[in-house]
């Protein structure tokens, strides 16, 4: 069994997909890391190079990717990391360390809480959305992050339904309605090399939506 599963989904990243899974690598072989990919640059072949799992996505969408990680992770430990080198992966032992203290929590890596070198815009999207959230529900500081730890029967008990970059808003409704405690803890978020795929009008609409309409569910 393994100490964790690490799920990183990935599209068109073969600038940075190196940097990222030679940092996991160094977490040691207890470490289970799987790749869904949904690409159609040298990605794949470069993550295979590394010897690491690499599941082809047929579906589209970050939320997809996420979900079908989690269906074929091997270990009761799910950490969830973007694919672009812009989340520190040594932070990963302490969010586990958490994780296995504590019941029935989600442990998220903060931005906001740390140091943001990243999108300017997408900062002050995400202190909008995440002030939102924290009068609709509770407290959080980085409602959008890509680097989450969670109990894989818990992941599975929120019965997530979104598609794409939706999902981490959703993780974060349904985790604090079921009584999912949300810990954070500061990091240091890096510029990502090449193009953002978040849009910050169609997806911030969407997480809008998603936001105000799960008060009433």
């Amino acid at each position: 069994m393994y100490e964790a599963t690490v799920i990183v989904p990935t599209r068109n990243e073969e600038e940075v997909i190196g940097k990222v899974l030679r940092k996991l690598k160094k977490l040691g072989r207890n470490y289970e890391i799987i790749v869904v990919d949904k690409s159609e640059d040298s990605t794949p072949e470069i993550c295979k190079r590394f010897g690491v799992r690499v599941i082809r996505q047929r579906s589209s969408g970050k939320g997809n990717a996420m979900k079908l990680g989690a269906r074929l992770a091997k270990s009761n430990f799910l950490v969830f990391i973007d694919g672009d080198d812009t989340y520190p992966v040594k932070v990963i032992p302490k969010m586990l360390k958490i994780l296995k203290r504590e019941r029935k929590v989600m442990v998220c890596g903060s931005r906001l809480l740390g140091k943001w070198e990243s999108n300017f815009s997408h900062k002050i999207v995400n202190k909008i959305l995440s002030s939102f959230f924290s009068v609709l529900y509770s407290k959080t500081t980085d409602l959008l992050t890509g680097l989450r730890a969670i109990r894989k029967e818990d992941f599975f008990s929120l019965r997530l339904e979104s598609k794409g970059f939706e999902i981490e808003t959703e993780m974060h409704i349904k985790a604090s309605k079921r009584g999912i405690k949300i810990i954070e803890i500061p990091i240091t978020y890096k510029k990502r090399a090449g193009k953002k795929k978040y849009s910050v009008i169609r997806d911030t609409i969407k997480i809008l939506k998603l936001l105000f309409l799960s008060v009433f569910r």
